[in-house]
């Protein structure tokens, strides 16, 4: 199969993860980036893989050689071990960005982020391009519900912290997933989005 120039994150959720050999490593379970202060696409610096055992690690986007519809090839079948933990400056995007209220800055109309797509740029770094959103209904004559993509420069409130999140989004993605790796999923999340996702 060929690769793909744009990817869904939420699509990705779960695919597998193969060394060049074609010998599976582990799958994905989410992506890592850091939020910019301008609205400058954000880097997606690497992917939450999930290897036996729920052992969850972190792999580069630099090792990544090519993106498939139902898989993700790595350039080396060696990897680092030791178990992801996210830093205080990074971001999970089905963790942290599903869900989430913003803005779109021409219309003003309040949206619910559901997705969000990934690409490679000339300098074969992988940003997050376009949201796929949601209206959460108004005064603006766009049906309640319907969606809709955007991209990531024309809304506003990514870079500032949210105190209510929604989940909807989120557990669409878990409700398919063993209880045992929902547990798992959970226990990688920020403390208030577990919260949020249990409430």
């Amino acid at each position: 199969m060929s690769p793909v120039t744009r990817v869904f994150v939420a699509r990705l959720s779960g695919i597998g993860v193969f060394d060049p050999n074609g010998d599976l490593l582990g799958r994905v379970r989410d992506a890592v980036t850091t939020l910019r202060v301008d609205r400058q696409p954000p880097r997606v610096l690497g992917l939450v893989i999930e290897l036996q055992h729920r052992h969850r690690i972190f792999v580069p986007m630099g090792r990544v050689t090519r993106i498939e519809p139902d898989a993700v090839v790595l350039s080396s079948g060696t990897v680092n071990m030791k178990r992801f933990e996210r830093r205080s400056s990074e971001v999970l995007v089905l963790a942290e960005l599903l869900d989430r209220r913003v803005t779109v800055i021409e219309s003003g109309e309040e949206v619910t982020i559901v997705d969000a797509a990934v690409e490679q740029n000339r300098n074969r770094d992988w940003v997050i391009t376009r949201l796929a959103v949601r209206t959460v209904g108004g005064r603006l004559p766009r049906r309640r519900g319907q969606l809709f993509q955007v991209a990531w420069g024309e809304v506003d409130g990514l870079a500032l912290a949210e105190t209510e999140q929604g989940t909807d989004a989120l557990v669409s993605t878990l409700v398919g997933m063993r209880a045992a790796d929902v547990a798992n999923a959970l226990q990688d999340m920020p403390e208030k989005r577990r919260r949020e996702v249990v409430a």
